[in-house]
C-alpha cells in the first residue's frame, strides 16, 4: 500500500511539472484533466487540436491500449502524443522540444488565422 502511495505521488510530480511547462508556452492555453466524451485527457489544446498524454510504465512495453480512444480523438482532428511517465521524468526538455516541434508544425486555427 505505501509503495503505490509513493509511486502515485512521483507520478503526480512527472503530471505537474509538464504542467508547469505547458503553462509557459506563449500563445496557447492547455488544460489539465479535460473532460472528451466520456474521458479524461491528461493535457489538451483545443485551438491546436493537440492531446498530451502520460502512459504509466517503461519504454518498450506493450503498446497502450487506448487505440479506440486515439481514434475518437483523430476522428475529430486532434494530434495525440503519448509519452511514458518514465522518460518524462527523465528527461523533461525532450518532452518539450517534442511538443513544440509538433505545435510549429500545426496549420493555424480559425482563431489564429482571426488574430493576423
Amino acid at each position: 500500500m505505501k509503495r503505490t502511495r509513493a509511486l502515485g505521488r512521483g507520478s503526480d510530480d512527472v503530471a505537474a511539472r509538464l504542467w508547469a511547462k505547458l503553462r509557459e508556452f506563449e500563445g496557447y492555453r492547455f488544460r489539465r484533466k479535460a473532460p472528451f466524451k466520456s474521458f479524461i485527457l491528461d493535457f489538451v489544446e483545443h485551438e491546436a487540436l493537440l492531446v498530451v498524454e502520460l502512459d504509466d510504465g517503461e519504454p518498450g512495453q506493450a503498446p497502450s491500449r487506448n487505440a479506440a480512444r486515439d481514434r475518437m480523438l483523430a476522428e475529430a482532428g486532434y494530434t495525440v502524443l503519448r509519452f511514458w511517465r518514465s522518460e518524462v521524468a527523465r528527461d523533461l526538455p525532450s518532452a518539450i522540444a517534442s511538443i513544440r516541434r509538433v505545435l510549429e508544425d500545426r496549420p493555424p486555427t480559425r482563431s489564429a488565422v482571426r488574430s493576423i
